[in-house]
Order: C-alpha cells, then structure tokens, then sequence
C-alpha cells in the first residue's frame, strides 16, 4: 500500500504511525476485496459507457419523435408535459453509471466504520440521522417538508455526544420542490444545559438570505469586542456576556477551518440548551471513496476524510474550554 503518512498538503502529523499500522492490520483484507470489486465493476462501467454511445444515437430521434407527438396530442392542454427523451436518457445515464454508485456503495459499508474506529470512539451508519427534533429548537434550520441524510457519524469525544452527517432538506412550492438547504450538519450535546442563551453565528454569502431572520426576532445583535469577529460573522444572542465569551478568537478561527475544509457556501451556527449545531451549506459531496480509476489500496482518500473529521473534533475540544456554571 501506499505511504499515508506523508500526503501533499496535509500536516506530517495527521495520523501516526501506531494509527496507521493499525488500520492496516483492521482493513488489509476488506482493501484488498475492495480492489477487486473496483476492477470488475470499472471493466463493467468503461463496458457500458462504450455501448451506450450507439444506443444513445439510436434512442435519441426515436424518443424526440415520441415527445414531438406526444405535445402535439396534447396541444390543447393548459399545461401540456411529455419528457420522454430527458426520461430515456437519464435512464440511460443511470444504467451506464451504477457500477460506480456500487462500488461506493460497497466501500463505504466496509472501510468507513474502519475510519470512524480510526478517529476514537465513532460509529458510522450510511443511511443514519440525527433526530430533528434535536435539531429544530436551534432555530436555524429552514422551513422544509422532507429531509433526508446519508453518512452518519456519531459517538462521544471529550465529554460531548457528538453526531454529524450530510443532510437535504427540501420544501414543496406548487407542483415543484425547492431544496432550502444542502450540506454538512454537525451537532454536539452535553449531559446539562452547557449554554445560559441563545446565540446564533451566520457567515452567508446571499443564496440563504433572510429566511432564518424571523425565528430569532427575540434575539439581539451581539456586542462584540473585536470588529474583526463581525467583519467575519453576524451574531445575535439573548446572553450579551456568553456570546462575548463563546465567540473567541479560537472558536472562530475553529469554524473558519471548518467552513474552507468543506468548501462551504454559507455557515450557520446555535448554541442553545445543552447543544451546538453547525450547518455548512455546501455542494461538494463529502465521505466519499477516491474515484473509482484510483486503486481502493491507495489510502490518500482515508487521510482526507481524517483531516475532515478531526477539524470537527477540534470544535468539540475547543467548547469543553467553556463552563458556565464557573463563570
């Protein structure tokens, strides 16, 4: 295998040595079954795609000719619909890609728990969620009538029960459905109420707009000492004195990693009870195996998504600082 512990990009120190032999003795065999499934299911997919290209010069007039009647027939309609060639073709697309969905599919059941072991004390479920009604009283997250997730870590890390996942949530407007927010949710809980207020940290960059702004009308805009920490966050709080104690230059240099590390759009944050949330609204698809012309024995990707989970952690090491019942 490759050496991991020397990657472009990455701190020497990213993961030991002791960590790294120790994955390796865990995960050898599931490796080494992996590359296999990856061989197989790329001969299938460059297999695919080679006859996809005649058969997409076939299907492509013949569908357009089924739409082509099927708007004439339906002419005299208010709201005329066929989307037979977009059907056909995505069907199409669908069949030649899904050896890659299962090779992901295949290395994330069998090499992310390994990571998650690899990190401390986490668990990880492909399909898992966090419960949204540990999640609603922040009052950051948007309105939406579904929600869905994928790649769930939860466990314990310095006092805190932490879980994090990427999430969508969607809301239905008329006959179309708008996604309101897609990304990274990170959200941490103690065994008491940890937080005296509420406080609120935004950084959007205008595609969230104000459709969070009328659920924390009681909450004012924060007093900070440090203009620097407004020119990089809009905060609002009903604790002046906790927020100015909670928004350190150490926790906000913490987010600010945390937002460029998962190339975010927009970040919004809420300590509130015994929690703090963090939504980093972002396109980029996280968790995932390298592409599927990259050997499952090469462990770059590994270290990757180690990097991405110990900036969360060092969130959580950074809040067990906080203590309000000392204050």
């Amino acid at each position: 295998m490759d050496d991991i512990s020397k990657v472009p990009g990455r701190p020497q120190s990213a993961i030991s040595a002791e960590e790294l032999d120790a994955f390796r003795e865990r995960s050898r065999a599931k490796l080494r079954e992996l590359e296999d499934i990856r061989l197989r299911k790329l001969d299938t997919l460059e297999w695919r795609k080679k006859l996809a290209v005649p058969v997409g010069f076939v299907l492509t007039p013949i569908l357009g000719f089924i739409d082509y009647w099927l708007l004439l027939w339906q002419s005299g309609n208010d709201d005329p619909a066929a989307g037979v060639s977009i059907a056909g073709l995505a069907g199409l697309w669908g069949w030649v890609t899904q050896p890659k969905r299962q090779y992901t599919k295949a290395y994330k059941k069998e090499i992310l728990p390994e990571v998650a072991a690899l990190i401390g004390d986490l668990e990880y479920q492909v399909d898992g969620k966090i419960p949204m009604e540990d999640l609603n009283p922040s009052k950051i997250i948007p309105g939406h009538t579904s929600y869905s997730a994928e790649d769930l870590f939860f466990g314990r890390h310095n006092s805190a029960e932490i879980q994090f996942s990427e999430i969508t949530l969607k809301r239905k407007s008329g006959k179309s459905t708008v996604t309101v927010f897609t990304g990274l949710c990170i959200l941490l809980s103690y065994e008491r109420d940890k937080f005296a207020g509420h406080t609120i940290l935004t950084k959007d960059n205008g595609t969230i707009g104000g459709w969070f702004k009328s659920k924390f009308k009681s909450l004012e805009r924060a007093d900070l000492v440090d203009p620097e920490f407004e020119d990089l966050f809009d905060v609002f709080t009903d604790d002046q004195v906790e927020a100015r104690y909670l928004i350190d230059p150490v926790i906000i240099e913490r987010l600010k990693s945390l937002y460029e590390e998962y190339n975010g759009n927009e970040l919004l944050a809420a300590f509130y009870q015994n929690k703090f949330l963090i939504l980093i609204a972002s396109n980029t698809n996280h968790f995932e195996p390298a592409d599927i012309r990259i050997s499952a024995l090469d462990e770059n990707s590994i270290v990757s998504m180690k990097q991405e989970i110990r900036e969360i952690l060092s969130i959580v090491d950074q809040l067990a600082l906080y203590d309000r019942h000392s204050r």
